[in-house]
């Protein structure tokens, strides 16, 4: 069975992209699952939260260098971590300036989808983290995926991005990627105790573009999640116990619902992460 390529993106920063990608991969791979994660952001911060400095990311080849070189492919640029099925391609700052260099190639837009290769054959789950912008970077990841999951901050002004999304969402199915499809919408920096964050998630849950498609799971401020990542280490193995370690988790069991669900429907696509989570929200910390 191929991979299921999940593109994580917003184009709000801050809302735990990175958090995401770093974590749910963390948590799938301790699942069984073969998990590759691949840093589409010239920040590399998801490289460096696995630990990975620039100086040894420099010393071989990484996401830009897939982009901008055609005999390049991704397999080329993934490399193992300290945890088992767990493989990053890491980012370099170089990839600041690949948007420019990409302008003349042709079909630009696919670089990325054409550099997969047979990798998706060997892992479960492909995580692509996205920089907070609508570059043809992130146009190149949407290329690639079949599923997109959007970290979303419990307020109102994330609310008004969503329209923004939604068009981006429709000109990639329409014209470059028609198999794509938001499958999942994870709210963040969540606090029950405020009318706004219930208000924000009230809002989400009744969206007509977004029904049965909002995680359960919810994720608030949890200092050891920024503890970890300054460690260069996953929550989920810094601190077992941690609500950010608990609330991975159970996002990762969802999402593996939603492919148990897929195979049960003899490949058709669940768009239903809630189905199957606990009654109660896991709580976690979001950063970047």
């Amino acid at each position: 069975m191929p991979a299921r390529i999940i593109t994580i993106m917003n184009q709000k920063g801050g809302v735990g992209k990175t958090t995401t990608a770093l974590n749910l991969g963390a948590a799938l791979a301790e699942l069984g699952r073969r998990t590759l994660l691949v840093d589409m952001d010239p920040q590399a911060n998801l490289t460096r939260g696995l630990g990975i400095s620039h100086e040894e990311v420099s010393a071989g080849k990484s996401i830009y260098d897939v982009m901008i070189d055609h005999k390049v492919e991704l397999a080329a640029a993934a490399r193992p971590t300290r945890w088992e099925n767990l493989t990053i391609v890491p980012s370099h700052i170089d990839l600041s300036g690949a948007e420019i260099e990409m302008v003349s190639m042709i079909g630009r837009e696919l670089r990325l989808k054409r550099a997969m290769g047979a990798l998706a054959g060997s892992f479960d789950y492909i995580l692509l983290d996205c920089l907070p912008s609508l570059s043809l970077i992130t146009v190149n990841a949407c290329a690639t995926a079949t599923e997109i999951f959007v970290p979303m901050q419990a307020h109102p002004f994330a609310l008004e991005g969503l329209g923004k999304l939604f068009e981006v969402l429709d000109l990639v199915k329409a014209e470059i990627n028609p198999e794509l499809d938001l499958t999942g919408v994870l709210v963040t920096m969540f606090d029950n105790r405020t009318n706004i964050s219930r208000e924000v998630m009230d809002r989400l849950t009744a969206h007509p573009r977004l029904g049965g498609k909002v995680f359960k799971t919810v994720v608030r401020q949890n200092i050891r999640i920024a503890e970890s990542q300054g460690a260069g280490v996953p929550v989920i193995h810094f601190d077992r116990s941690c609500h950010g370690a608990e609330a991975y988790r159970a996002l990762a069991l969802e999402v593996e619902a939603q492919r148990l669900g897929a195979n049960d429907a003899g490949g058709q696509k669940t768009t239903s992460p809630a189905a199957s989570a606990p009654s109660t929200p896991p709580v976690a910390s979001a950063g970047s």
